[in-house]
């Protein structure tokens, strides 16, 4: 008797068992989610001429392109980027990236490397879907931001003297493009939570 009431026991204790393991992966899901959809502005660090300290520059949008606030070549009537984490619906496990990229209306977009020239874009979810829109993720120290795993961005001084940002998947785009400089940077995400993660350069 006392056999079969303990065996009831863990029988009957088998759903809480599970109901509490539930609620714990639910509760980590929710805090990722959460973490994911911090946003967040974009930022380089670097120097056009190589002799200049390296300046801050800030990422904005224009012509659904992705472009560096340069000072000597700013970009009027450029969008500030804020964006954050977003599933790319219909590939499981990987994770998109959207901001908002206009005020009036206010339109929210995808943002995807061009899988011709790396420029980093911005469009429609079939826009982005025939280039490369993921997944994005942040380095281990959520200070800067990654795409396929690596950091692989590069600022490139176009011939009006513009910066745009770009993905260089084969670190090869100094070779392919037709521009005046092609610059290695890391994007810092400049976290928007009244507080700023520290802006230290990872090595390598």
């Amino acid at each position: 008797m006392a056999l079969s009431t303990f065996g009831f026991l863990v029988i009957t204790s088998i759903p809480t068992v599970i109901g509490i393991a539930e609620a714990i992966d639910g509760q980590k899901r929710q805090n990722q989610e959460a973490k994911d959809r911090v946003k967040f502005h974009l930022t380089a660090r670097f120097s056009a001429d190589g002799v200049a300290l390296p300046e801050q520059r800030v990422v904005v949008f224009k012509d659904k392109k992705l472009y560096f606030d340069h000072p000597s070549h700013p970009v009027r009537d450029g969008y500030v980027f804020n964006g954050y984490y977003f599933g790319w619906p219909g590939e499981e496990g990987v994770q998109g990236m959207v901001a908002q990229v206009s005020e009036d209306p206010p339109v929210l977009n995808w943002i995807f490397a061009d899988k011709e020239t790396g420029v980093l874009r911005h469009g429609s979810r079939s826009e982005a879907a025939e280039h490369t829109h993921g997944s994005w993720s942040w380095t281990e120290d959520e200070a800067w931001l990654t795409l396929e795993g690596g950091q692989r961005f590069v600022a490139v001084e176009n011939h009006d003297g513009s910066w745009t940002a770009h993905y260089d998947r084969e670190g090869n785009l100094d070779e392919v493009l037709d521009a005046r400089q092609v610059l290695d940077i890391q994007l810092h995400r400049e976290l928007q939570l009244g507080v700023s993660s520290s802006y230290v350069r990872a090595d390598g």
